[in-house]
């Protein structure tokens, strides 16, 4: 069995839930032969390199592919069930993390292939147990084999994506700007005849990549997951070549740069960085409304230094959030994204903040088409099949939604970004990460049981935790029910699948009636009566304390570690937030409250 380490400096913070008002949170076969992997036997003939399935192009966007996977069944379980767990990802120091690689029979469009090795990926937000995100390789038992010249299949599963379409529209906007990014299309993928659904096909961000959008793949290559330029934040980088012999140094030079007075900074940073490139890259995450970008949030990007002209290029990763906009963990961000330290300096620089917004202006008069988005993104519903009513908030975001004196209104990106511009002073708040060693201590923590029921209008039961300076809660929901409805039912629709959430508001009995809320959101393949652990954003659990100077009215005290939710009873029509459940859980203390 091998396993692979991922992302050993990643820092996400990834929190899938929005604060909506003082007390509403809303989250969000056998024939794969086993683990173990072996060099070919002394008595087999070693296997010729080879290139399956003709030279067609594998990113073609007018494929559909068909992807069928056959493995262990019991092997296919255990790759399903492997996740970080939601707390480690918000520790300054994330532990490491490994998947398992196994082994697998893999069929596209009819070209089977044996011995592929398979394995689940993902960081946080893209986990899900029932259709979890795939990486498949080709040649790692079979040197040299290759399906339509690809050693490797990036395979995601959409899951913060119910449309299918958001990250192959964002990287075409990208590369018709003028920046390098991976090409996609789509497979309907199926694992021991069971359909997973539709998934996007990505370029991977390796080598052969960095050859055909560069022309030279010796350079360092940076993959950042809640990662920036500093002393200490520039640790986060993961090294993606050069491993060895690179220093890091050329991070720091751009760290450096960062450092100096403006005028200085800008006679050095453009012999570090192609400045011009980044502008544009910026404005297409800020046009794009990919909160969960470089600019938006210091998150899923890759960065390379090209050997050509010795400077950083940006490279745009996970965009399933785009055609988005709204920042779900930093709502008063607005719409001009800068919460990455080279936004926020050169939006700082008249010149800089001037360049950025004429690019804005120009990627609105000669790129933005609402009319070519709009039919592309009809083409990708019906080229896979995708329910309309899952495009809706994408097409919403492209037009726009109703009038402005209507509760649902929106205004389209483009009002949108010509209104922000035309304010003409900064708005919105800055979100940059604290460059400082990171405090890697273990996290305080504490069990937490409830026993919650909710019927015909009733709510009752309680939630039990000790908090860290050893005071034991009991949060009754029975109690809290003569206030404010305790259990509140909802569903995020945003997510695929579904996420049921339950947000619990229980009155401390032990302390005066002191109001805690407890999320629990649950996978809507997990929300049925039985047992089911924690997994990722997928199903877990968070805990707030009511603040009303908090945004949202509460504040972060904890999130799900290890446990789970045991389901005795849901219910369904008139009576569809109906449930009767337990939790047995650990959950990690912020920092902040420790």
């Amino acid at each position: 069995m091998k396993t692979t380490t991922t992302g050993k400096y990643a820092h996400l913070r990834h929190r899938h839930w929005l604060v909506a008002g003082a007390l509403s949170v809303l989250i969000s076969g056998c024939g794969g032969g086993g683990s173990e992997t072996s060099d070919p036997s002394d008595f087999e003939p070693p296997a010729e390199p080879v290139n399956i399935g003709g030279n067609a192009d594998l990113y073609d966007p007018e494929r559909l592919l068909t992807v069928d996977l056959t493995m262990n069944p019991e092997e296919f379980s255990k790759l399903r069930s492997e996740a970080r767990t939601l707390a480690s990802t918000d520790r300054e120091c994330v532990p490491e993390f490994e998947y398992t690689e196994f082994k697998a029979s893999v069929t596209i469009d009819g070209d089977e292939m044996n011995n592929v090795i398979v394995r689940k990926k993902g960081y946080m937000g893209s986990l899900s147990p029932s259709i979890p995100s795939l990486k498949l390789d080709f040649d790692d038992l079979w040197p040299g084999r290759t399906y339509q010249n690809m050693s490797r299949m990036t395979l995601n599963n959409n899951r913060q994506d119910p449309s299918n379409a958001r990250q192959c529209l964002a990287y075409d906007q990208f590369r018709a700007a003028g920046i390098a990014a991976p090409k996609c299309n789509y497979a309907r993928v199926t694992m021991n005849g069971q359909d997973l659904g539709v998934f996007t096909n990505v370029e991977p961000i390796k080598k052969p990549f960095l050859a055909r959008a560069f022309g030279d793949d010796d350079g360092n290559h940076y993959e950042a997951q809640t990662a920036d330029f500093g002393t200490w934040l520039s640790q986060r980088f993961e090294k993606k070549t050069n491993e060895k012999e690179n220093d890091r140094t050329d991070l720091q030079a751009v760290t450096d740069a960062l450092s100096l007075p403006d005028e200085q900074m800008m006679n050095v940073l453009p012999q570090l960085v192609d400045v011009d490139e980044f502008v544009r890259f910026w404005a297409l995450e800020t046009l794009l409304g990919a909160w969960d970008s470089a600019t938006g949030n210091a998150n899923n990007f890759h960065i390379y230094r090209n050997p050509e002209d010795g400077l950083f290029h940006f490279i745009p990763w996970g965009a399933d959030t785009a055609f988005r906009g709204e920042h779900p963990l930093k709502p008063m961000t607005g719409v001009l994204y800068r919460n990455f330290s080279l936004a926020d300096r050169l939006y700082g620089i008249p010149e800089y903040r001037a360049r950025y917004e004429e690019t804005l202006e120009e990627l609105l008069a000669t790129q933005w088409n609402e009319a070519e988005l709009l039919a592309e993104l009809e083409r990708v519903r019906q080229l896979t099949a995708t329910d309309s009513a899952a495009t809706e908030s994408l097409k919403a975001f492209i037009s726009g939604r109703g009038a402005q004196e209507d509760s649902d209104y929106r205004p389209s990106r483009r009002v949108a970004i010509e209104q922000a511009i035309a304010e003409g002073a900064p708005t919105g708040e800055i979100y940059l990460l604290k460059d400082e060693q990171p405090d890697c201590s273990a996290p305080a923590t504490t069990r937490l049981t409830a026993t919650v029921k909710a019927q015909g209008g009733t709510d009752t039961g309680a939630f039990r935790f000790t908090l860290p300076d050893g005071k034991e809660v009991n949060a009754s929901l029975t109690f809290a029910a003569y206030k404010v409805d305790s259990l509140v039912y909802s569903v995020d629709r945003e997510s695929k699948p579904e996420v049921v959430s339950l947000l619990l508001i229980g009155a401390d009995v032990n302390d005066a009636f002191t109001p805690y809320v407890l999320q629990v959101f649950i996978e809507v393949s997990d929300y049925v009566p039985g047992t089911h652990r924690f997994h990722g954003f997928a199903t877990n659990a968070l805990l707030f304390e009511v603040d009303e100077a908090a945004p949202g009215g509460v504040k972060t005290l904890a999130l799900g570690a290890e446990g789970s939710v045991t389901i005795t009873e849901v219910g369904s029509g008139n009576r569809i937030g109906d449930v009767e459940l337990s939790l047995d859980a650990t959950l990690e203390y912020e920092a902040s409250v420790r």
